[in-house]
């Protein structure tokens, strides 16, 4: 009796490789016989022609926060030089990537935001940006996910 099990279980597993499709992992024999890797989760941003804004890294001790990127690089980083000059929705926003240790963040200097701002920052930088910024009287510091 044994036996005939175990001879049922060996049938039924063969029974099973000779269908055209195997459980979970695709066509059988498809890819002449080599193996291919899963796709990656990741998805690929394109930029589509978009300058990028400026990204200033900065390494400093203690907690990376949206605060310290808006006053990350002093007086320096406020001037129209060093920022991407950026209009949306007929206003017009100075932009700057910060990198402050892991942390990556936007600072949008110059009109009050529009919610379409966001998209924009999207679209320039590739990361998922937070839609709730930290807001000072004329900056607007977006927190990013480039992950």
């Amino acid at each position: 009796m044994k036996k005939a099990v175990l001879l049922l279980g060996v049938l039924s597993g063969l029974a099973a490789c000779a269908q055209p499709q195997g459980v979970g992992l695709g066509t059988v024999g498809a890819g002449g016989g080599g193996v291919t890797d899963p796709q990656s989760t990741r998805t690929e941003f394109e930029m589509a022609g978009l300058a990028p804004l400026p990204v200033y890294a900065f390494s400093m001790n203690g907690e990376a926060t949206p605060a310290n990127a808006l006053n990350a690089g002093g007086t320096r980083l406020r001037e129209a030089e060093a920022n991407l000059e950026v209009t949306v929705e007929s206003r017009t926003y100075f932009m700057r990537q910060v990198d402050l240790n892991d942390n990556v963040y936007v600072v949008s200097e110059g009109a009050a935001p529009v919610a379409s701002l966001t998209g924009v920052i999207r679209a320039r930088t590739g990361c998922l940006v937070n839609p709730q910024p930290l807001r000072s009287d004329d900056a607007a510091v977006y927190t990013l996910d480039c992950s």
